[in-house]
């Protein structure tokens, strides 16, 4: 998660999203977002989400509509425009599951958070579905340096996501995917712009390389192997807004992309010998790890994990 000024070294905190003495801090250290185009409202009264400056699409384009509907917006409740309110990404694994980074969600109230699938544009709210979080489950070993960045968010149960299909998961404890120079898309309402604060309307993609281990090991973000993975190249990459969105795999003959890697954090923003970094996704131990905690287990069994 990228946090503080757009250039140089960041800082860390402990959660983004709703307010807490982590978002307090965050205010006071970090430049404010200034969305792109929006609903216009009655902006004082208006609720809006502190950008979490995990990550941003640096360097790619604009999305077309429904190309990729099991992207998912995080949402805070409230007044005021979709693009105020949006904080963080994450994806669709099923009809009542969204995955995401634990930073976005860890200590945040499931009441106070919503998630909105299938919609392109976030000021159309004529597009996608809304859905009220009924339960957050973070990973038993996520820590404080960020690893195991992996949380899950349970759709209300009465009202499941419905007509958009889910990504889908790569094959546990295999590296297929995850190859050294192979690329991936990533894809946010994140910043746009490495100088200030730009965050747009419409979803917005890049490609990037995958890297070796050794590449992300040397890096200045603090990286676990056979947890991570990282991707990226100068001019090209995810920064402030983009965390807890998916990295993922588009192959020939398969019509759904395979997510191997969620958001997570990183050192500046698509600068040179920064790559960022993303929880992977086909990581054997990230999931057996899962079952540490009671939460954790029934979502792996759930997702036949």
């Amino acid at each position: 998660m990228r946090i503080g000024s757009f250039r140089g070294r960041t800082a860390r905190i402990a959660a983004a999203g709703v307010a807490s003495a982590a978002t307090a801090a965050l205010l006071a250290t970090a430049a404010p977002a200034q969305a792109g185009p929006a609903d216009p409202g009655p902006q004082p009264q208006a609720t809006q989400a502190p950008k979490d400056p995990g990550a941003f699409i640096i360097g790619g384009g604009a999305v077309p509509n429904d190309k990729y509907p099991f992207m998912v917006a995080l949402l805070m409740k409230g007044k005021g425009s979709p693009v105020d309110r949006q904080f963080c990404g994450g994806s669709l694994l099923d009809a009542y599951t969204v995955v995401t980074a634990a930073h976005c969600v860890d200590h945040t109230d499931p009441k106070d958070i919503q998630v909105v699938a299938g919609r392109t544009v976030l000021s159309n709210t004529q597009q996608g579905q809304v859905r009220d979080v009924m339960g957050i489950t973070v990973h038993p070993r996520y820590a404080k340096n960020y690893a195991y960045d992996l949380a899950f968010i349970d759709i209300d149960w009465k009202k499941p996501i419905t007509g958009i299909a889910p990504v889908k998961l790569p094959t546990t404890g295999t590296d297929a995917l995850i190859k050294p120079g192979a690329k991936a898309t990533v894809t946010g309402w994140g910043n746009t712009d490495t100088e200030l604060p730009n965050f747009p309307d419409r979803l917005r993609e890049v490609d990037v390389p995958i890297l070796s281990h050794a590449e992300c090991e040397i890096s200045n973000s603090p990286y676990e192997k056979g947890v991570d993975l990282c991707a990226g190249v100068e001019g090209k990459d995810s920064c402030q807004g983009d965390s807890g969105g998916p990295l993922f795999r588009k192959l020939k003959g398969r019509e759904a992309p395979i997510q191997i890697g969620v958001v997570s954090r990183g050192d500046g923003c698509a600068a040179q010998g920064a790559p960022g970094v993303y929880v992977s996704l086909s990581s054997a131990k990230l999931w057996k790890t899962l079952y540490e905690s009671p939460e954790g287990a029934k979502v792996a069994k759930r997702l036949g994990r």
